[in-house]
């Protein structure tokens, strides 16, 4: 870092050991301008190269402490997954505007970024207002803001927006998708029914249907993961449509094409017209804006169908709510938060809390929940103040089909391995590390039991056991 952020205010904040940005201080490419995306930001290697984008450059920020104050976030962001590559370029390019109004305005510190000043420019510059929003909303998360900029839609909306969609909503738009082509169909239902991105729709392999001991699952890239790919249940009423929609792209296209599901476009002029339901030619490639096309799909199929809410107002319904009612629904349903986290396929364990909508009613029932803590004692708390004590209590407790009672949690348990034995058991790349260190520890009991003489011992046949579990499973990760 240089001494531009370093003689203001912030590096204060920036420097305290405590906080996220103190990792990244002394970060190398804090030096540079310009960042070889596929050295320098790992985490966003696969959207480089579908958009054949080998850099960022950070020259044009005019002020050097806003520079380094952006980096910093980008960083921050990015390693946290919360940035993907066509978000950090235009939140780098909207900030290089924002730097040379307040240069000519005269605003050349930190005391710049107040409120007044951010919502001048947001108001003056409409079409950048959703990347500069992003950015200093993360500013605020971090620390280095205290305000948040409000938009002008934001203000003048006095209809507070759902989250989810309601269930008389979601009943006739499930109806309403029967006037769309198929192929389209299906791209709506699998995003409901999987609560999917957008993203993900677009990338959905041609092969992807799996049977995994007489389970149908199907093939995901997650978007968000370096496109790891996953699989997930399917329902069997989709299989048969999944397969259709592989016979029709087998006979459109040929078995060289990759995708479950062709470009599209509508072949009406001035889309959305009069007509409908609308027409679609396919394309041999790759969809392309798939999230703007199906939220102008929603709007126009709600319109036609006249989908209103109970209290009478046309429904507003986005590609984003689906994931936010798949969450919520699978919550009350009683679904285990680490598997909602599974099925959303996401990375921080935190995101569930935003996704999930608890109701005033089911909120009061979870204000006060009793437990007894990792040293016995039994104790009263508030889930909306102590939210992170509970999911570090629930990680520790959690069992397939519970939660585990005992008073001193972190003691050794006499059961703990017992899902190695298990047939059905399966591992990931990730688990690698704990597997090698319960090997380890079994075989230095083992050990200790040979030099005493306790070869024919419980302990040492039970760590004799463990390890030749281990060893294929840990050969085959290897």
């Amino acid at each position: 870092m240089s001494l531009a952020l370093q003689q203001t205010e912030l590096f204060e904040i920036v420097s305290h050991p405590e906080h996220q940005a103190f990792a990244y201080i002394a970060d190398v490419r804090l030096q540079r301008d310009i960042w070889n995306i596929w050295q320098d930001l790992p985490p966003l290697r696969g959207n480089a190269h579908r958009q054949a984008r080998k850099s960022i450059s950070f020259e044009g920020i005019a002020l050097d402490w806003l520079k380094e104050l952006v980096k910093l976030t980008v960083l921050i962001a990015v390693g946290n997954r919360k940035w993907l590559l066509g978000y950090v370029v235009s939140i780098i390019n909207a900030t290089k505007k924002f730097s040379g109004w307040l240069v000519k305005q005269g605003y050349v510190t930190p005391s710049a970024l107040s409120p007044q000043v951010v919502q001048q420019w947001v108001n003056a510059n409409p079409s950048q207002k959703s990347p500069i929003s992003g950015l200093f909303y993360t500013l605020k998360q971090l620390g280095f803001i205290q305000f948040k900029i409000e938009t002008k839609s934001q203000r003048d909306n006095q209809v507070k927006l759902p989250k989810i969609i309601p269930e008389e909503v979601k009943y006739k738009i499930d109806i309403a998708f029967g006037q769309l082509d198929k192929p389209i169909n299906l791209v709506f239902k699998l995003h409901e029914t999987l609560g999917t991105r957008t993203s993900e729709i677009a990338k959905i392999p041609l092969d992807c249907l799996r049977c995994r001991k007489e389970v149908a699952r199907i093939r995901l890239c997650t978007g968000k993961q370096d496109d790891i790919e996953q699989e997930q249940d399917i329902p069997e009423e989709l299989i048969l449509l999944v397969q259709e929609q592989q016979a029709f792209v087998r006979q459109q296209f040929g078995n060289e094409f990759p995708w479950l599901f062709p470009n599209w476009i509508v072949l009406q002029e001035g889309f959305p017209a009069k007509v409908w339901p609308p027409t679609f030619r396919y394309k041999q490639e790759q969809i392309k804006s798939i999230g703007r096309k199906m939220n102008l799909l929603l709007k126009r199929l709600i319109e036609e169908n006249n989908i209103r809410t109970n209290d009478g107002r046309l429904a507003y319904v986005t590609t984003h709510m689906f994931r936010r009612t798949y969450a919520t629904l699978a919550d009350r349903m009683g679904k285990r938060p680490d598997l909602i986290q599974q099925g959303l396929r996401h990375t921080n364990p935190d995101m569930q809390d935003f996704y999930v909508q608890v109701s005033p009613q089911q909120q009061e029932k979870r204000i006060n929940r009793v437990l007894v803590n990792k040293d016995a004692q039994i104790i009263t708390i508030r889930t909306d103040q102590d939210s992170e004590f509970l999911r570090r209590e629930w990680l520790a407790r959690q069992v397939e089909l519970g939660v585990c009672t005992r008073p001193l949690i972190m003691k050794d348990c006499e059961f703990e391995y017992v899902c190695l034995g298990c047939e059905h058991i399966r591992f990931a790349q990730e688990h690698l590390l704990r597997l090698l260190e319960i090997r380890e520890e079994n075989q230095k009991l083992l050990e200790h039991c040979l030099e005493n003489g306790q070869s024919d011992s419980r302990r040492a046949n039970s760590a004799h056991q463990l390890i030749s579990i281990l060893n294929p499973i840990i050969a085959k990760l290897q």
